[in-house]
């Protein structure tokens, strides 16, 4: 499957990695990126066997215990598209808000 990103995930992604060089240096920012890309390897193979995100039609895969990626898969185009990268900290109900 092709992978495609929304404009909030292209924005998100380069905040997270901006925010793991600054504030843990730039090893960290290369590990996240790192597992980011093994995910999306799983992901292009097999995009249903992630699971769903609460309960909408979205997924999710934990890139480590901080962040969570959420996409949603368009069969039809056979398409992934990366909607958000969250912070798991953060409120879910926000994100479904936007979602």
């Amino acid at each position: 499957m092709k992978i495609t990103y929304s404009l909030v995930a292209q924005e998100e992604y380069i905040e997270v990695m901006y925010y793991l060089a600054d504030k843990f240096g730039e090893e960290k920012a290369i590990k996240f990126e790192e597992d980011f890309l093994s995910n999306l390897k799983q992901l292009q193979n097999f995009p249903s066997s992630f699971g769903s995100f609460y309960k909408t039609n979205k997924r999710k895969f934990m890139v480590n215990r901080n962040v969570t990626v959420i996409f949603q898969i368009n069969e039809i185009t056979e398409t992934v598209e990366i909607l958000n990268f969250w912070l798991n900290r953060s409120d879910p109900e926000v994100l479904l808000q936007h979602l």
